[in-house]
């Protein structure tokens, strides 16, 4: 939505009411190929696929896979490719992969790489399932394929793009991933192929952020609590930070409590160079930045009417009871991104309902977005969260393991069009006068080539009443798959 469309609007709409940071990566161009570390045979599937889509846009790629074709000495040629032309390291991040020796002895020589080269992002996890990451790249954020192949591409692409890769075409790998497609029986598709990711773009920021003071006789050895402020805030040596302005928050603190505007800086300038008058550098300004816009999304959520369910990781997602979205299909349309599906449905069989949600992190590079993270919750009566987190661990994981791309997909999006009663836009207001703006429908990419894959065929469409026949539950324990080891920046 355009500046000018937002100035014309009259009210904001009725919505109103562990990842990669491409920030650390140093753009190169010396060191211009992909290196993917995996586990073989275990994810040769998932890598053939990957290494054909990634050359098919024109990048470099080296893999163990290659390795199946006889006569160079392929041991030699990919430690040399790793050495001395990755620009970044793709760990398929599995259970196989994370035990293999010969994977573990990759990421140790792509460690000590890192070190050489000044790269603290050199290793990127891509996450298909849970497992426990190896210790050297225990603390790296991963990209999340786990909800669909094409979504987590979708995300990579953003980060190689902004690491600053080339792309080229002729090189010797190029034919080499040709061959080990035909070799596997399945070969690229020439026809484009839209992929819709998970990012949000902030298309405006609120204009300043706003340090504010305790005055008067307040102890500041003790200050007020300011939870529970009508807008976000953080505090902040002898006061808070927020984007609101002292009208705001007035009301609020009231006379007993004095306030006073200490400084004020434009957004966007803080989030790319810091705060040096305050002492803050531009890691610490944007993580008080997610801070804000983390409980500005949180209100809008329960002022929509969604319910939020507290996640292993101890965040939150929020999703729609019967009560406050459609059980019905909910139609979107952006344009050429248009579609039917529901929500939130009911088992007939095992007498359960589920219902689509998301938790959301505030990401600030490789541009400002909103990222979303997709969670199913089930209900004994559409209201009633059932059981326990490890109970609902079970039960997701049974429920969708049918569900492709396109279902994850248009889920998002009807979600979406539900929330922002089918505008091309969400307001997350910060202040009577200040919102921060997401753009709908999400980022998109456009490929020129497909590739087939089982993990990007159309889902049959079955009736949603049946899609959880097969639901199991188990008291035994097990780590809720939502768990993060990284949060937001």
């Amino acid at each position: 939505m355009t500046t000018e469309t937002r100035k014309t609007s009259e009210k904001m709409p009725l919505a109103a009411k562990h990842v990669v940071s491409p920030a650390m990566i140093p753009k190169t161009s010396s060191r211009p190929a992909l290196f993917i570390s995996h586990a073989t045979p275990e994810d040769n599937r998932f890598t053939l696929w990957l290494g054909a889509k990634l050359t098919a846009l024109g990048y470099e790629v080296w893999s163990d896979l290659m390795r199946l074709r006889g006569g160079d000495d392929w041991q030699q040629i990919l430690e040399n490719a790793m050495r001395e032309r990755a620009a970044k390291v793709l760990f398929v991040g599995t259970v196989a992969g994370a035990s293999k020796r010969g994977v573990r002895n990759e990421i140790q020589m792509a460690t000590d790489v890192a070190k050489k080269i000044g790269d603290d992002a050199f290793i990127i996890p891509l996450r298909l399932e849970p497992f426990d990451a190896p210790f050297l790249i225990v603390h790296a954020q991963y990209i999340d394929f786990s909800h669909g192949w094409a979504r987590g591409l979708t995300e990579l692409l953003t980060v190689i793009k902004e690491a600053g890769l080339p792309r080229t075409e002729g090189h010797k790998a190029d034919s080499i991933w040709r061959d080990l497609q035909l070799a596997n029986g399945s070969s690229l598709v020439d026809k484009p192929e839209r992929l819709i990711s998970n990012w949000l773009r902030i298309t405006k920021l609120p204009d300043t952020i706003k340090v504010y003071e305790f005055a008067g006789s307040i102890n500041i050895d003790a200050p007020p609590d300011v939870r529970g402020a009508p807008w976000p805030v953080v505090p902040f040596r002898r006061g808070f930070l927020s984007f609101a302005s002292p009208e705001d928050l007035a009301a609020f603190f009231g006379p007993t409590i004095p306030i006073r505007l200490a400084a004020e800086k434009r957004t966007d300038d803080a989030l790319a160079t810091g705060w040096l008058e305050q002492r803050l550098d531009g890691f610490e300004v944007r993580g008080h930045f997610s801070d804000l816009a983390r409980q500005a999304i949180n209100v809008a959520f329960a002022e929509r009417g969604l319910t939020a369910f507290e996640l292993g990781s101890r965040r939150l997602a929020w999703w729609p009871n019967i009560k406050v979205a459609p059980t019905a299909k909910v139609r979107f349309q952006w344009g050429d991104v248009a579609g039917l599906r529901q929500i939130q449905g009911t088992s007939g069989k095992r007498k359960l309902q589920w219902h689509y949600g998301v938790s959301a992190s505030i990401r600030t590079s490789p541009v400002h977005h909103v990222q979303l993270t997709a969670h199913v919750i089930f209900t004994s009566d559409g209201q009633t969260v059932l059981g326990n987190a490890a109970k609902m661990h079970r039960a997701r994981r049974s429920f969708t393991k049918t569900w492709r791309n396109p279902r994850w997909r248009d889920l998002m999006l009807a979600f979406l069009s539900w929330f922002a009663a089918g505008e091309s836009f969400i307001a997350i207001p910060v202040g009577l006068k200040e919102a921060i703006w997401l753009e709908l429908p999400p980022m998109r990419f456009d490929s020129p080539v497909s590739t087939p894959s089982e993990a990007d065929e159309a889902e049959d469409e079955q009736a949603d009443d049946d899609t959880a026949d097969d639901i199991i539950f188990d008291d035994g324990s097990l780590a809720d798959d939502d768990a993060e080891s990284a949060d937001d920046e």
